[in-house]
C-alpha cells in the first residue's frame, strides 16, 4: 500500500470537517501547547501532550492534520481507541509521511503487539525526521505500557498537559461553535445548558447539534423553552 492510499484510508473515514484550529478557543494555560503545534515542527520532532477525557485531545490531533493536509503533506490520524479494525503493519510505512498522529496511546497498553509496532515506528521517524505528535490521558511515565523502552521513548518529547475548559470558557465555547452555524446563544441559554448537561465538551456538542437541527427544522430561535422542549429537560 503506498503511503497516499494509506493517508487516504485512515484520514478519509477520521478526521472531522469542524476539528481545525480556528475552531478551538485557546484557554491561556493551552497556549504553549497549541502555538508548539501551529508552528512548523521540525525533523523528527516528538510532542506528547495528555489531557483528561473531553479536554481537546482528538481536536488538536485533528487540527494540525488538516493544517498538513491542506498543504498537500500525507498525514496519518491514528485513533487507538479504534485499534480493533486494524493491524499493527499499518506503522510499517510512517517513516514516508510528514507527519503522524497517534491518538490515546494509552489504549494499547495491553496489547504487546501494538507496542512493539509503535516502538519501531518511532524510531524509524526519528530517524528520517518525520514528526510525531502524541496524546493521551496520563503523563508519559504513567502510561500502562509493558514495553518499558517505549515510555522512556516518549518521555523525551516536549511534553504538555492539555487543561480542561471551566464552566465560563466552556460558555465562550458553546457560544463561538454556535456562532459558526448561525446560532446565537444568550448567557442564559448557555447557564441552562451548562446546568442541566452533561458538562463534558462531546456532549455539549451533542446537545449544540440537536438545537441547530430542532432551531432549522421549527424556523424558531434557540432559547431555554425551546432546549426544555426538545432535550426533555
Amino acid at each position: 500500500m503506498s503511503s497516499e492510499s494509506l493517508t487516504q484510508l485512515v484520514l478519509g473515514m477520521r478526521l472531522s470537517d469542524d476539528a481545525t484550529f480556528s475552531n478551538f478557543l485557546i484557554a491561556p494555560e493551552n497556549q504553549q501547547l497549541v502555538h508548539a503545534l501551529q508552528g512548523a515542527l521540525t525533523g523528527g520532532q516528538l510532542i506528547y501532550f495528555w489531557g483528561a477525557g473531553g479536554s481537546g485531545r482528538s481536536h488538536l490531533l485533528q487540527a494540525i492534520c488538516h493544517a498538513y493536509s491542506e498543504a498537500g503533506a500525507p498525514v496519518l490520524y491514528l485513533p487507538l481507541a479504534e485499534k480493533g479494525g486494524l493491524a499493527p503493519e499499518i506503522l510499517q510505512q510512517t517513516s514516508s509521511l510528514s507527519l503522524v498522529c497517534l491518538d490515546d496511546i494509552s489504549q494499547i497498553g495491553g496489547d504487546e503487539r501494538w507496542q512493539e509496532a509503535v516502538f519501531h515506528s518511532v524510531n524509524e521517524m526519528t530517524e528520517s525526521g518525520v514528526p510525531l505528535v502524541v496524546s493521551a490521558d496520563c503523563a508519559p511515565r504513567d502510561l500502562p505500557l509493558s514495553l518499558k523502552d517505549l515510555r522512556s521513548l516518549l518521555q523525551r518529547g516536549l511534553t504538555f498537559q492539555l487543561h480542561a475548559a471551566n464552566d465560563a470558557f466552556k460558555q465562550q465555547i458553546l457560544q463561538r461553535r454556535a456562532q459558526l452555524r448561525g446560532i446565537e446563544l444568550s448567557d442564559q441559554v448557555c447557564d441552562f445548558i451548562l446546568l442541566r448537561s452533561d458538562r463534558s465538551m462531546p456532549a455539549l456538542m451533542s446537545v449544540l447539534q440537536k438545537l441547530d437541527d430542532a432551531s432549522l427544522q421549527r424556523q424558531r430561535r434557540v432559547t431555554v423553552p425551546l432546549i426544555k422542549e426538545i432535550m426533555n429537560w
